[in-house]
């Protein structure tokens, strides 16, 4: 029986409980096994192994029972039948090099002319055993010295896969090999040792993996809502989703991701577009009474502005010319609110004014209001555009419809001068005026911890860099999370989200904020408009209003991440009001102070290509 390989990169430290099995009925039990893993995170590494073990011994009972051994990282070897080892030729090997524990495991045999053909130039890395096994992991590490690299994410993927197909030509070679950060898997180019993998994510159908040498049980409480990618030589489940490697891919995982393959070609960068800047219209707001209903327009734009508008044709932008100049779009928002019983009087605010900035140019804007009532337009401490609405005669039905057409502006976020790094740190001033945005949600202070956890797995993932820190963190609530409406309510808290994993805008939103406040980075909620044209498949986001996130990036300025989309906010998004969060930012809002009892909402917007 061939040995058997097994890896898994949890996103937040994890204990999970391993059993030893004898494999097929009527096969012989495994003689000899081998655990790493890292505890806590550190950089040493724990290996225990027991070389001629054919049943239950106390080493296999502490796989089974000890809940203390917290890692991200677990590599696991299992021998043969037919051979019977030393300690010191019992897989996983373990090396020290850079202040940190490098582990390896290999399954299937190499050529004796190893030795001669890629001798061990560096003897800090003498072997200990006889193994062609520990003559490979010895070897590779020499060359990371030789080239000067302190961990496997400094010297390359492309250079370690080389060193990997070099190795394979002497011999039948599936790898597995770790720093306590990065996971490394190798395949076997001819075929001869198969790999497997699988990425889970919360919540888990079953926590319980039954391979045919290794139980596997996920179902520590403080684990339930881990992600993790496991590499395995044989699937330990049944359920979909298992993916063989190909023959001779390498395949990279950290923190429940894979990172990197070797036979997927990289994803393209987003592309830099400039910023220009404009100065926008004045604005007059009036409210007219005893007509059907009240009004409120832009003033007009400029006479020159007007003329070039009419001189140009109407026509279709390519892409090349929509990262130049922008884009405008027509926005239609609709509101009706019935009631069973009559309103005699209440009080209303409506955010449903766009933003008229340096990226954002309002063209034209105009809101209608059925019944009339009194009305004053105000700026609230955000810096929203409002309009405080009074009724103070009995209606049944109340209608708003606010129509805009705006110019978006491509955005370029120039490279600051300084890669910002997590944890940031704020001057005193600067804490004081973004104090808003850094305290998150109120939660329970064990619900807080957990999510602090799932935060800080993005830096660790990323090595504290704050900007691909965020676009992980937007990506993988796109790809992690499903989008369900109705799934969720208002009040639904972001723990709430990230236990169920699912949601629609405004949680996945609420769920970003939440964590970003959790790394110390400042964040508020976004209400705008998205035009999902033909390049979103959910066209549902596009029929009512839509909610993203706004970071504070230093030396940059506020960002907009989409979590629902996993896109930065951009050429699509129309941007409204911002607040802490949804209440403060919400487009319509109000108090009934007498009567309006059965009140039922509709509400329909639709974004077009002006």
């Amino acid at each position: 029986m061939s040995s058997q390989l097994l890896a898994i990169s949890f996103d937040s430290a994890a204990s999970p409980s391993f059993t030893l099995k004898a494999g097929r009925p009527g096969a012989k039990p495994a003689a000899g096994w081998g655990f790493a893993w890292y505890p806590m995170d550190d950089g040493a590494a724990v290996v225990i192994k027991d070389p001629n073990a054919t049943h239950e011994t106390p080493l296999t009972r502490t796989l089974r029972d000890w809940d203390r051994f917290r890692s991200c990282v677990f590599l696991c070897h299992t021998h043969g039948a037919a051979k019977r080892v030393t300690q010191q030729d019992t897989h996983p090997f373990q090396r020290s090099y850079a202040g940190r524990d490098w582990v390896f495991a290999h399954s299937g045999d190499l050529d004796r002319r190893l030795a001669s053909a890629l001798p061990i130039t560096d003897p800090s890395f003498e072997p200990l055993g006889t193994t062609d096994s520990e003559h490979a992991f010895c070897w590779l590490l020499s060359k990371v010295r030789e080239v000067g690299a302190r961990s496997l994410a400094d010297l390359g993927w492309e250079t370690l896969h080389g060193w990997m197909r070099e190795l394979n030509a002497f011999g039948t070679a599936s790898f597995l090999l770790s720093d306590g950060r990065d996971v490394v898997a190798y395949a076997d180019q001819a075929g001869k040792r198969h790999f497997h993998r699988i990425r889970r994510t919360p919540p888990h159908a079953t926590t319980l993996l039954d391979g045919e040498r290794i139980r596997l049980d996920l179902g520590d409480p403080y684990d339930i809502n881990r992600t993790m990618a496991i590499i395995a030589q044989h699937p330990l489940s049944k359920e979909e989703g298992w993916e063989p490697l190909a023959h001779g891919e390498m395949i990279v995982a950290r923190r429940g991701v894979f990172t990197w393959a070797s036979h997927h070609a990289p994803g393209a960068a987003d592309g830099a577009v400039s910023v220009k800047a404009a100065e926008g219209p004045l604005f007059t707001a009036t409210v007219t009474g005893g007509a059907p209903a009240a009004r409120l327009e832009a003033g007009p734009p400029a006479a020159a502005e007007v003329q070039a508008r009419e001189a140009r044709p109407a026509r279709v932008l390519d892409d090349e010319e929509v990262l130049r100049e922008g884009r405008v779009l027509s926005v239609e928002h609709e509101t009706i609110y019935r009631y069973e019983e009559p309103v005699e009087r209440s009080h209303h605010v409506f955010r449903l004014h766009p933003v008229h900035d340096s990226r954002q140019d309002v063209l034209d804007y105009q809101l209608e209001i059925s019944p009339p009532g009194a009305g004053r337009r105000a700026e609230d401490v955000f810096g929203n555009q409002i309009l405080a609405f009074r009724l103070d005669r009995p209606y049944q039905e109340l209608w708003i419809r606010a129509t805009s057409r705006v110019r978006i502006r491509p955005e370029r976020v120039p490279e600051p001068f300084v890669r910002s790094r997590i944890p940031l740190v704020w001057m005193p001033w600067q804490r004081q005026m973004m104090m808003p945005y850094l305290l998150p949600h109120e939660l329970p202070e064990t619900q807080l911890r957990a999510l602090s956890e799932y935060a800080q797995s993005f830096v660790e993932r990323n090595d504290g860099d704050l900007i691909e820190t965020m676009d992980d963190l937007n990506q993988s609530i796109h790809r992690d999370y499903a989008y369900v409406p109705g799934a969720t309510m208002l009040e639904t808290s972001p723990f709430t989200v990230f236990v169920r994993r699912e949601g629609v805008c405004q949680d996945f939103a609420n769920l970003f904020i939440c964590l970003a406040q959790l790394l110390n980075v400042p964040a508020r909620y976004r209400v705008g408009y998205i035009y999902t044209g033909a390049d979103y498949a959910n066209q549902i986001q596009s029929e009512a209003s839509h909610a993203w996130a706004e970071v504070y990036l230093p030396n940059v300025g506020w960002r907009g991440y989409d979590p629902t989309n996993g896109v930065h906010a951009n050429l699509d998004h129309v941007r409204v009001a911002h607040g802490r969060n949804y209440r403060e930012a919400t487009p319509t809002s109000g108090t009934l102070f007498k009567g309006g009892a059965g009140e039922k909402l509709e509400t329909s917007v639709k974004v077009e290509l002006a």
